[in-house]
């Protein structure tokens, strides 16, 4: 029998192995970078500055607006985001690989700042990430897992059975199978950020 969709629970069950791969890019990144940026020379360290001065410039444009459409601009950011991965995946595993990389390395590279301030990195993860981390984390891993999944079985080697135009199919099954509840994550995870997250970060921030 044809089906167009797949249980989203069944999908994330059989690709657990993508999964821990897609969190395992993100976190090295991660740790690689929040080591490396104390050692970054003067130069590289002037170029970074500049794009992060440039992101935090978009963030407070973003949490200066109403409360609601902070959490919808967030939201379409995020969600473009993964939906590139998917999309892109195809094509070698090279977006995907390269967003949890490059999203991991971001991550790194502020955890290292906010220590260089003498910021308790445990009370920045548990207030300014947790909250809505969980969600928006678990969602970006999936996408990603799949992104990854499809560069391997559409370029390297298809899925056991199938042809690789067959695997792409199957693959995209899954993709369209999870994307409800991506969205549904994103979406937690936006208003959470801006309801949530960004109070409990400010209160811990200005306390004495």
């Amino acid at each position: 029998m044809f089906t167009i969709f797949f249980p989203a629970k069944d999908v994330i069950r059989n690709n657990r192995s993508w999964l821990f791969l897609a969190a395992s890019v993100f976190l090295i990144c991660s740790v690689l970078f929040s080591f490396a940026v104390p050692a970054a020379n003067p130069a590289d360290e002037q170029v970074f500055n500049g794009q992060f001065d440039q992101l935090m410039g978009m963030f407070d444009f973003i949490m200066d607006a109403h409360p609601v459409i902070s959490a919808l601009l967030i939201f379409m950011n995020n969600f473009f985001s993964m939906v590139q991965m998917l999309l892109l995946g195809v094509i070698a595993g090279i977006s995907p690989l390269l967003t949890l990389g490059l999203n991991g390395a971001l991550v790194g590279v502020i955890l290292s700042l906010t220590a260089d301030q003498g910021i308790p990195l445990l009370a920045v993860i548990v207030f300014g990430i947790l909250p809505h981390g969980i969600f928006e984390l678990f969602a970006f891993f999936l996408c990603g897992a799949l992104g990854l999944k499809f560069g391997y079985h559409c370029v390297a080697s298809p899925l056991p059975g199938m042809t690789r135009l067959q695997s792409f199919r199957y693959i995209w099954k899954e993709a369209i199978s999870i994307l409800p509840l991506t969205v549904l994550l994103l979406l937690l995870a936006a208003f959470i950020e801006i309801m949530v997250t960004q109070h409990l970060l400010e209160s811990f921030l200005q306390q004495p």
